[in-house]
């Protein structure tokens, strides 16, 4: 649709409040548009007055599809679209996993699912594959689960099913691709055995229903004529493939993103997308969004510095009429600890001078990092939120509480049935489970099917049987509940029917805090749950049960991120994607840590590295700290460090005088004192491999790598630096 088609209200545009930059890309309808929009300039604002834009002019809002990569962010955009645009009810706002889950809900039948399906987590797909290997009697694979997961899902990311995983595996002729395709295989049969679908599955199967059957793809290509993404530098084959399908016919595509911020490579995300959009779309415009409404001069210029080292980028330049700010600090810390008391005093000394503790997020490389951090808040009794341990609905009670409400909707769900049928105890064991999943192998039933059967299963004992009927009744007692029912209220009939309650009130005798902890996060879980029912009722739906238990699958960790905590946040540098404070500390800037493995990184992995620190430094509002450690502490032995070299790109350091900072020559011959001489054939120790010799050496000083063929056939290559190898 072109410009003079819409019926444009023109007093909307000063309510609006868009930049010029902004403003073109609002209104331009001509071909499909890729608006490159840089850390804090007002992507989110551009992509909300365009959509409403169109409303207004008379476009019915439930033609138009707009995706985004958080539930948090969809939520908001419903939100501030409908105050713009009261008649936008309608519209179509998911991510893409929330959008394929719609899709695959509507029409089951045609993706060859059963109704009521459940979505397995990371967690739930890990346990049903140890299954898969299991069976396979690759006992030794056992703990390579979450890798084997990995490998799974990156496969559905780039639209490969089992059968074509195999082919390609037994081409290659390659062992290892072989046994994943056998692992794939039987974790796909066991995925339909218990009537389940992963998140892999929610764009891929999507893209197939949609890119096989005639009818649907012509009905949705049609329908649909505006398409909008965001964040489309994350996207991975299979959601670019989901894109290109849907707009087909209109051609109405419009893409935000910002290869500088593609961080999530590891997690299957293409930047070629967005890099080669002008190739892929025919006619496309190209819109830059360069003013920055969050940040200073002095953090722009630092990371506008820093990410021109990167090649694979598209050229922008980030501005800011924000004032110059404070310079941006470099912090040399003596160790991890002494790094982890800085922060303390810079939080305390923001909260002092009027600021928040919400103010304040502290970013490290990795997960390990935060140990330090927690124990110097607590020592300072300084409160903290860390985001990304261990989530409210991983935890065990909640999890287990879950699991019956799965098993409420889809009795097929292996993965819950095995979790709970013998929580609390009914003497069903290990064993009686054992000649359960055998009888539904042979069988090729669902263990469900298996219980109701279990009378017929001569090695099943009559206590097990009497266990099995238990578990059946509490089911069948609620059955028709899950229909006329508020689903907290199906969940406290379970929970006091299957005798949970009474198992965490009786652990009270022997963890009184334990037990009490337990019975609050099950209380939550009821109002959580009713929070669901109160927002149902506002948008005039009906709250089901299996509704709830798909959204809560579906959040990730930032949708539990609640910006009215009083408290400091920590928090990975990949998690802080989206979200802004007006001070940061960026930690951890060693070579080796921050880049990670610096050694041993190629040209593609060290400039996703600086596009991850990019994302750390544009965060920031008016202060940013950048610490790292002459010291850290590794596997419990110290070592010195270099200092990271994104400090030096980021010019915030002179290349001639390293004020207050050791040479880097005298942090090399630390280190070579530091530790034992390596050498080929020297003898070693390591606390997994166990014995091993020294093939041969690489690099040297900092860099130094070593090879090391073990005493039980393994070869591993080390950065020597972080290796828990003892010379022996």
């Amino acid at each position: 649709m072109s410009l003079p088609e819409l019926n444009l209200d023109k007093e909307i545009l000063p309510k609006l409040a868009l930049n010029d930059k902004q403003l073109e890309a609002a209104l331009y309808f001509d071909s499909p548009l890729l608006i490159l929009a840089g850390a804090g300039t007002g992507k989110t604002k551009t992509l909300i007055s365009k959509i409403a834009l169109m409303i207004n002019s008379g476009v019915s809002a439930s033609r138009i599809l707009a995706i985004t990569f958080t539930n948090k962010a969809a939520g908001e955009m419903r939100h501030r679209i409908a105050a713009i645009a009261p008649q936008s009810h309608g519209l179509w706002i998911y991510t893409f996993h929330a959008f394929g889950a719609r899709m695959l809900r509507q029409h089951w039948q045609k993706a060859g699912l059963k109704k009521d399906f459940t979505i397995y987590d990371e967690e739930d797909q890990k346990k049903l594959i140890q299954t898969a290997i299991e069976e396979l009697g690759l006992d030794k694979e056992k703990n390579k689960a979450s890798v084997y997961a990995s490998l799974i899902s990156r496969a559905k990311d780039d639209m490969l099913d089992a059968e074509s995983y195999m082919l390609h595996a037994r081409v290659s002729n390659d062992i290892n691709r072989i046994r994943v395709g056998q692992i794939y295989l039987i974790y796909e049969k066991k995925l339909s055995q218990a009537n389940a679908v992963d998140f892999g599955d929610l764009i891929m199967k999507t893209v197939k229903l949609i890119r096989d059957d005639e009818q649907i793809k012509s009905y949705y290509q049609e329908y649909f004529r505006y398409i909008l993404v965001d964040e489309y530098q994350d996207t991975n084959r299979a959601q670019y493939t989901l894109v290109k399908l849907l707009s087909a016919i209109h051609h109405n595509v419009c893409v935000v993103g910002d290869p500088d911020q593609s961080i999530y490579s590891w997690r299957g995300a293409d930047i070629r997308n967005i890099l080669d959009f002008e190739k892929d779309f025919k006619d496309a415009r190209t819109i830059i969004l360069e003013q920055n409404y969050r940040s200073t001069t002095n953090i722009l210029d630092a990371a506008n510095k820093l990410i021109k080292h990167n090649k694979g980028r598209k050229e922008k330049n980030l501005w800011t009429a924000n004032g110059t700010g404070e310079k941006v600090s470099v912090l040399e810390c003596l160790n991890e600890k002494d790094e982890a008391t800085i922060s303390a005093q810079k939080a305390a000394e923001i909260k002092n001078s009027g600021g928040k503790y919400s103010d304040f997020a502290v970013f490290y490389r990795t997960n390990a990092q935060s140990r330090n951090f927690e124990e110097a808040f607590r020592r300072y009794k300084i409160p903290y939120k860390l985001i990304g341990s261990v989530r409210f609905y991983e935890r065990k009670e909640i999890k287990d509480a879950l699991a019956y409400l799965r098993i409420m909707v889809n009795p097929s769900d292996s993965v819950s049935l095995e979790r709970i049928i013998n929580l609390p105890p009914r003497g069903i064991g290990p064993k009686a489970l054992e000649s359960l999943k055998a009888y539904s192998k042979a069988r090729g039933i669902s263990l469900y099917e298996t219980l109701l059967d279990s009378d017929n299963i001569e090695s099943i004992s009559p206590s097990v049987r009497k266990g099995i009927r238990e578990f059946i009744r509490i089911f069948d007692d609620l059955k028709n509940d899950i229909f006329s029912s508020q689903p907290h209220y199906i969940l406290e009939k379970i929970l006091a029917r299957s005798g949970y309650w009474q198992m965490i009130e009786d652990l009270s005798q022997k963890d009184p805090q334990e037990a009490l902890n337990r019975l609050g996060n099950l209380q939550e879980l009821v109002n959580a749950i009713k929070d669901f029912e109160d927002n149902c009722e506002k948008n005039l739906e009906k709250p089901l049960l299996e509704k709830y238990l798909e959204n809560i699958t579906l959040q990730s960790e930032i949708d539990n991120l609640r910006e009215d905590s009083e408290a400091v946040v920590l928090m990975t540098l990949h998690l802080a994607k989206g979200l802004e404070f007006p001070y940061v500390m960026l930690t951890g800037l060693e070579e080796g840590l921050f880049p990670i493995n610096s050694a041993a990184s190629d040209d593609e992995d060290m400039e996703e590295e600086r596009r991850l620190m990019y994302v750390g430094m544009t965060r920031a509002k008016k202060k940013l700290f950048l610490s790292w450690a002459n010291n850290r502490t590794i596997f419990g032995k110290t070592y010195p460090n270099l200092m990271s070299r994104f400090i030096f790109e980021a010019r915030l350091i002179d290349y001639s005088r390293k004020e207050n900072l050791k040479s880097e020559e005298k942090i090399i011959e630390a280190y070579e004192t530091a530790r034992p001489k390596a050498s080929s054939g020297r003898k070693v120790a390591h606390p997994l491999y166990g014995i091993g010799r020294i093939k041969s050496v690489t690099g040297t000083g900092e860099f130094t790598k070593v090879t090391v063929t073990f005493d039980n056939g393994i070869t591993q290559t080390f950065m020597l630096k972080f290796a828990p190898l003892e010379m022996l």
